[in-house]
């Protein structure tokens, strides 16, 4: 019996990850008029009241003006750095550039590490739902529409394994008042 406990734990453990980390594969592009992360995933849930100390997600046909960003396989992120308007909505133009997947992950430190470490404990290859959030297969691209409320710093990285940490980071400068 001591030895179906820990099988048990794992199954258990395992559920929940995979209920809580459903992947986009197959996901048709969205047609809702509801903030989504890009046509290729459409937000978790109905529930737009999250709240998020950087700004918030919006729909792209209320965007000021569009940004591309280029993910390369060197990284790095084209441009390495953004300066918007306090009050200004972007549309984040996504665009792989590489052979291999990265992705686009908007927030302040506390979000990259929250996101770093769940990367690393084991959540790897699994799709994002959330709305500042974007996996990206080589040769594609996806938007992010994002709202900037007031003056801050924000960082876009990527967190496939070891690419955060060898520096495929950007920054968001919001400026102004």
């Amino acid at each position: 019996m001591t030895r179906t406990t820990p099988l048990l734990a794992a199954m258990t453990t395992a559920f929940f990850v995979l209920s809580a980390c459903s992947s986009s594969a197959g996901v048709s592009p969205s047609t809702s008029t509801q903030p989504s992360a890009s046509a290729n995933m459409p937000m978790a849930s109905e529930d737009h009241s999250e709240s998020f100390a950087f700004g918030e997600p919006v729909e792209a046909a209320d965007a000021d003006r569009v940004i591309a960003i280029k993910m390369l396989d060197q990284l790095k992120f084209d441009p390495a750095s953004i300066e918007v308007k306090v009050g200004e909505t972007i549309t984040f133009m996504v665009i792989n550039t590489g052979t291999v997947e990265h992705d686009f992950t908007l927030g302040d430190e506390e979000t990259q590490a929250g996101h770093e470490a769940a990367m690393a404990g084991g959540m790897a290859g699994m799709g994002h739902d959330e709305p500042n959030q974007l996996t990206l297969k080589p040769g594609t691209e996806g938007e992010l529409t994002w709202h900037f409320p007031k003056a801050m710093s924000v960082l876009y990285g990527c967190h496939v394994i070891g690419h955060y940490d060898a520096g495929m980071v950007g920054s968001v400068v919001v400026a102004g008042s």
